[in-house]
């Protein structure tokens, strides 16, 4: 079973828990932006986003049975269907905010996540928000012994099989600043959460910024249609 078959099936059933800080995501979002949730899944975020005053939303998902849910769940939010991770179907610097929230986990090689990364930058306006929420490596004993077997494996350490074919990856703190590294960070820090299964574990949550170019895109001189509604 593939990672799209494994969400396929298990998008009735299965609940995320990655808080996002609303308060904190105002004051760097103003209500009229632009807002891409990336691996959006059931809409979760699209859905609290809307509650909380945003409009311009869109939520992409490679998972067709997700997408289903979230429209069911989010009626007026826009969903839509990915036939791969990347390229976006969106214009460079259409968004001025994007969430990747719980997706990292789900990509096991270093270059699928650089890539999407920079496809993440690609459709970020300068100066534009990025926040990232993931899993760390667990210190516990069973996670150990997975990721011990999961560097057997598949030359990893952090990855394991959760169930016969399907791979996921937990993340340290220094390969998540790597992996940012083009970007300004505004913050990392840890956050408690619990697994789609239902177990405790310790999260990062990275926010930060596409650096600024002097006289480029911002918020009040970028061009409207730029590629979402």
């Amino acid at each position: 079973m593939n990672q799209q078959a494994f969400w396929d099936a298990a998008a009735d059933s299965k609940e995320f828990s990655h808080p996002l800080d609303l308060n904190r995501f105002s004051t760097l979002v103003p209500q009229e932006s632009r807002i891409l949730d990336y691996g959006c899944g059931y809409g979760r975020l699209c859905g609290a986003l809307r509650r909380a005053g945003y409009s311009r939303l869109i939520g992409v998902d490679p998972s067709i049975r997700m997408i289903d849910r979230a429209r069911a769940e989010n009626p007026g939010v826009p969903f839509q269907a990915l036939t791969g991770d990347w390229p976006l179907p969106f214009e460079e610097a259409a968004f001025d905010a994007v969430l990747l929230f719980s997706v990292l986990t789900c990509i096991v090689r270093d270059e699928d996540q650089r890539a999407i990364v920079a496809e993440i930058a690609r459709v970020l306006r300068r100066d534009g928000i990025v926040c990232v929420s993931d899993t760390l490596l667990q210190p516990d004993d069973r996670n150990r012994a997975r990721y011990e077997a999961g560097m057997l494996a598949f030359g990893r350490y952090g990855v394991f099989e959760l169930e016969p074919g399907v791979v996921f990856r937990h993340l340290d703190s220094a390969w998540v600043a790597n992996l940012f590294a083009d970007f300004t960070r505004l913050e990392l820090l840890e956050v408690d959460v619990r697994t789609m299964n239902g177990n405790p574990a310790k999260a990062f949550q990275y926010w930060g910024t596409k650096p600024q170019l002097p006289g480029h895109d911002s918020l009040s001189n970028r061009p409207d249609g730029a590629g979402v509604g």
